[in-house]
């Protein structure tokens, strides 16, 4: 084989994965506190508004599994998922996070042929975040007779 064809086909993957990335996108990193609750939002093109969309994990997109998918229903054992078809969204919300939900996810669009993805890496934080306020002390006058 030549390089002129490996050159061919390396053009149509990158036009291809470009195209993808318009019609879907999403955070590349997110990071939620340990015990916390995460929101990812996976935008898509309208077009796809119909299309079965799920949540799934795995180090890389061939071998994940799913989580939690519009077909099922709403919702898994810690996760869910709405998609609102108006705006072109699907949201995914993972709940009570473990050390061991930090790892790959990856927001699909199921459909026949091929399936259009993205990755999201989830960190699971153990810093807590605090904050301190000045407590408000409000002086009333006495009533004047």
């Amino acid at each position: 084989m030549s390089l002129g064809f490996f050159n061919a086909l390396f053009l149509f993957w990158l036009t291809k994965h470009a195209v993808d990335s318009v019609q879907l996108s999403a955070p590349e990193v997110v990071t939620g506190a340990y015990g916390a609750s995460v929101t990812v939002s996976c935008q898509y093109d309208l077009q796809f508004k119909e299309y079965t969309k799920y949540w799934c994990k795995g180090p890389v997109y061939e071998l994940c599994s799913k989580v939690v998918t519009t077909a099922w229903g709403q919702h898994s054992e810690r996760s869910s998922i709405a998609d609102d078809k108006d705006a072109g969204v699907f949201i995914v919300t993972m709940t009570s996070l473990k050390e061991s939900d930090q790892e790959m996810y990856w927001c699909v669009i199921g459909r026949l042929g091929r399936n259009i993805y993205t990755g999201v890496r989830l960190r699971v934080s153990h810093t807590v975040i605090t904050s301190t306020a000045t407590p408000l002390l409000i002086l009333e006058q006495d009533e004047i007779r």
